[in-house]
């Protein structure tokens, strides 16, 4: 099976920036002018909900830095789709930049986060460094790993000792000579500033967010460094309280760490959403239902992601027959249902099953009304209109009906609060509706159908 779900690759966010599937170049691009206008070190919250879309931003403005110096080893391709996207705005970057994205959270179950720091950065920034910075960053980062850990770690350490700097390492605070050394041995004659890129720090465990926080706040005052921390300040604030205790001032402890706050905005959903979900054709989902229950249920860039890789592979449009009762009752169970299924399980498991247990119907009710227009071919028979439509009722029509009403005989039949398998066939509309439909239904939102397609393009 493939992945669909888009992730946040470096060849994914080059992109979703060519084509701001989400609306956010200008941003990204106003971030970074800000990132240039400072001169002098600081530290950035870039505030946003989880799934909000935060490690896309981060990247695309890491690698549009990276395109900006001419020693980053960006590939000739990237660097003109980077080109070609920045011609419609007024970009600036005076300045070169080394980058270095940290993902804490992939890193929280190490020693101390200032080892696996150092050694990103230092993994990340090898691309045309002279030979001897490479020895002096080794050098400088192992005398750090000893000093940190307590322990000898190499030969190439005590090396690193015969150096008058190294020989007065006595204590912790000694750390900040060996970082602006480090950064020194990192950025020389290739740029003038560094700026690391903090992700996921809001859901690392709480003794290693804390301990990643400090760190960086005691050892890395350097003019020459800008930190990006991207984070969820609501959440980060839980982990702060969590690990000192619900009465901690943990707004105020924040403030320590952060000279600026910046709040990323709510993606264009509108945008984001068509360009997604364009593998839908006519003959398979209804592509509006599947955005109206995104919307609905508020999921996030991610659960949004992940709701379409669900829908793909419940998406095999070939089961459906020419049109006959029973199969056009098929297929509007798996057209207008299904979506919902789907998105209500991302979000409320206990929803979920009062749902197809038949107790509750409700939000099938708010999703599906936005859709009047295309539920006529299917819940209205012959000589029948939808209460309330003024231009179908001045037609010849002899009965009115309610369409909660036909949607709610749908749904007791797909989802009978009493399990019977064998029945009449009970007729809604244009539609025939079977023990047949629900099982086929069911299975559907199993995923273990034989209609359901495992090998998507």
């Amino acid at each position: 099976m493939k992945n669909y779900s888009i992730n946040p690759t470096d060849k994914n966010a080059i992109e979703m920036f060519r084509s701001d599937a989400i609306g956010r170049n200008k941003e990204i691009v106003r971030f970074i002018n800000l990132l240039d206008a400072i001169s002098n070190g600081c530290a950035i919250a870039l505030d946003g909900e989880w799934g909000n879309g935060k490690t896309f931003f981060i990247k695309q403005t890491k690698l549009i830095m990276d395109y900006s110096n001419s020693f980053s080893d960006i590939e000739e391709e990237t660097r003109n789709d980077i080109e070609s996207a920045l011609s419609a705005f007024e970009y600036r970057c005076s300045e070169s930049y080394a980058t270095v994205y940290y993902d804490a959270w992939a890193n929280d179950n190490t020693e101390d986060p200032i080892l696996s720091l150092i050694y990103t950065a230092m993994k990340d920034n090898q691309t045309k460094i002279k030979p001897e910075n490479k020895v002096k960053l080794s050098e400088v980062f192992t005398a750090i790993l000893d000093v940190v850990t307590g322990r000898n770690i190499s030969t190439l350490c005590e090396k690193a000792r015969g150096d008058d700097l190294f020989e007065s390492i006595k204590k912790e605070g000694d750390i900040q000579l060996l970082v602006k050394d480090f950064v020194q041995a990192l950025i020389e004659e290739r740029a003038n500033q560094l700026v690391i890129f903090i992700d996921e720090s809001d859901r690392c465990k709480p003794e290693y967010a804390m301990q990643l926080l400090e760190r960086i706040k005691h050892y890395f005052d350097d003019e020459r460094i800008i930190f990006v921390f991207s984070v969820n300040l609501s959440q980060l604030q839980h982990t702060v309280k969590s690990y000192y205790g619900a009465e901690f001032d943990a707004t105020r402890y924040l403030n320590k760490f952060f000279d600026l706050r910046v709040s990323l905005s709510k993606i264009n959903y509108d945008s984001y959403i068509e360009k997604r979900f364009s593998f839908i054709r006519p003959s398979f989902f209804h592509g509006k239902i599947c955005v109206d229950t995104v919307k609905h249920f508020r999921l996030t860039l991610r659960e949004t992601e992940r709701f379409m890789r669900l829908i793909r592979i419940a998406n095999q449009g070939d089961h459906y027959g020419p049109g006959r009762p029973s199969e056009m009752a098929y297929q509007f169970a798996h057209i207008f249902f299904v979506p919902i299924l789907i998105g209500l399980s991302m979000t409320d498991i206990e929803a979920y099953r009062r749902f197809i247990s038949g107790d509750d119907p409700s939000c099938s009710y708010e999703i599906l009304l936005e859709s009047k227009k295309a539920l006529k071919n299917y819940l209205l028979g012959a000589n029948e209109y939808f209460t309330g439509d003024e231009a179908e009722a001045k037609g010849d029509y002899d009965v009115a009906v309610r369409i909660d009403d036909r949607i709610n005989a749908v749904y007791a039949e797909l989802f009978p609060k009493i399990s019977y398998q064998h029945g009449p066939a009970k007729h809604i509309g244009q539609m025939e509706f079977s023990s047949r439909t629900r099982d086929e239904i069911h299975e559907i939102i199993s995923l273990l159908s034989p209609v359901c397609d495992y090998d998507f393009k």
